[in-house]
């Protein structure tokens, strides 16, 4: 449903007013960094919070599971709580005694439970598929799960928020994100859009290429004014978007009734479409896109941190990280894992170099994307303490939202 509403204030105020008073008093972590260098005898339990379909037994399809094994291996019995997101994650974690032992966060996330020291960092060593990470996960694009040479856990899933469309419905074939964020676009009222914090970036990128008066050169590391812009496009843009999904169901089952027609999609919504043999597309468009990249962490008070880091060795493995990317429908950080899944699909090989598993094993795609991270007052370059941090962020959201 489309709403229509006065602005009541200007967007810049607003922003600046946010920035100012909330992103200022942005705490420094004080902590010191617990770096775990080695995995003791397992305590036989293992609590997990994950996103569906990353902690699979074989109840949801015997052809899937990679549970059973870990715990015939380990002694480690596994219980699994299911999220919708980082934020939920974020709240249980950081509760007082906590029960949780870790989880795999979403990249928007991580940020915040590092931030807090509420995970701890870990030694590479542990992990003997380290070395078959994707270059890009280890070191240029790695920024939102290892700071200051810390790594706070090790890769899940990553995959690029696409443009999908409606190949009978949207023509020409789009190229870039003006289908989406101009006012002319014929497509009003069946936009889809994602319902988060981070859509300001990808709104950002697409500003750094029509406005570059703006300065915009990394789309996470906003001034005030680079994001009072942002969020103006998207405040004009709200009365134009049909529905915000969190849910990618949700996404699916939208495009499925045509309520949408273009928007923001993961690779997991366009597979579905087409299962469902629905004809849709699915681009980078010509301003880029951003993307998001799941990290398996250690809580710092795990009941259970030996399980948990044996945990983490076994998801990092890449015959674990092709089951999950199949099951999933994300791309698998552990390069090997892609010769395992072109294996597993051989009468369909050419779906593992497309954009339905994140072209599988490019390492110039992966460069190429965006990552979410945690938005700071820290620029990260010569700006200094200068840019708009989360609390600004999220508060911007509201605002677009209303």
């Amino acid at each position: 449903m489309r709403r229509t509403r006065a602005l009541l204030v200007p967007v810049a105020v607003f922003l600046v007013a946010a920035a100012c008073t909330t992103d200022r008093s942005e705490p420094e972590p004080v902590q010191p960094v617990e770096v775990r260098d080695e995995i003791g005898d397992g305590e036989g339990e293992l609590s997990l919070l994950a996103l569906a379909g990353y902690v699979e037994d074989g109840s949801s399809d015997p052809e899937f599971d990679w549970v059973t094994p870990f715990e015939e291996t380990t002694g480690c019995d596994v219980q699994v709580r299911y999220m919708d997101s980082g934020a939920e994650m974020v709240t249980l974690l950081t509760r007082e005694d906590s029960p949780y032992d870790g989880a795999s966060v979403p990249g928007d996330a991580v940020g915040e439970l590092i931030a807090s020291r509420e995970v701890a960092a870990v030694d590479t060593a542990l992990f003997p598929s380290w070395a078959q990470v994707l270059e890009p996960l280890r070191e240029g694009n790695a920024g939102h799960y290892v700071v200051d040479g810390n790594v706070f856990g090790v890769p899940a899933l990553y995959g690029p928020n696409l443009l999908v469309f409606d190949r009978d419905r949207v023509d020409p074939e789009p190229k870039s994100w003006a289908v989406v964020y101009e006012p002319d676009t014929p497509y009003a009222g069946r936009i889809a859009l994602l319902d988060s914090p981070m859509t300001i970036a990808d709104a950002a990128l697409y500003l750094a290429a029509h406005r570059p008066e703006l300065g915009i050169e990394d789309p996470f590391a906003l001034s005030p004014a680079q994001l009072d812009a942002a969020t103006a496009l998207l405040r004009d843009l709200d009365s134009r978007v049909g529905l915000y999904w969190s849910l990618f169901t949700d996404a699916v089952d939208a495009f499925g009734e045509r309520e949408v027609v273009v928007g923001t999609g993961w690779p997991i919504v366009l597979s579905l479409l087409e299962l469902n043999r629905r004809s849709v597309g699915a681009i980078v468009p010509a301003e880029g896109i951003t993307g998001w990249a799941d990290t398996w962490m250690l809580a710092a008070d795990a009941p259970h941190p030996n399980c948990m880091l044996m945990w983490m060795r076994w998801s990092l493995s890449a015959k674990v990280q092709a089951e999950t990317a199949l099951w999933y429908g994300g791309a698998p950080s552990n390069g090997r894992a892609c010769a395992l899944i072109r294996r597993r699909l051989r009468d369909f090989a050419d779906l593992v170099d497309t954009l339905r598993f994140g072209r599988c094993g490019d390492v110039e795609f992966l460069a190429s994307l965006a990552l979410w991270r945690k938005p700071t007052v820290d620029c990260g370059d010569d700006r200094g303490r200068s840019c708009t941090g989360l609390p600004a962020w999220r508060a911007s959201w509201r605002f677009v939202r209303g």
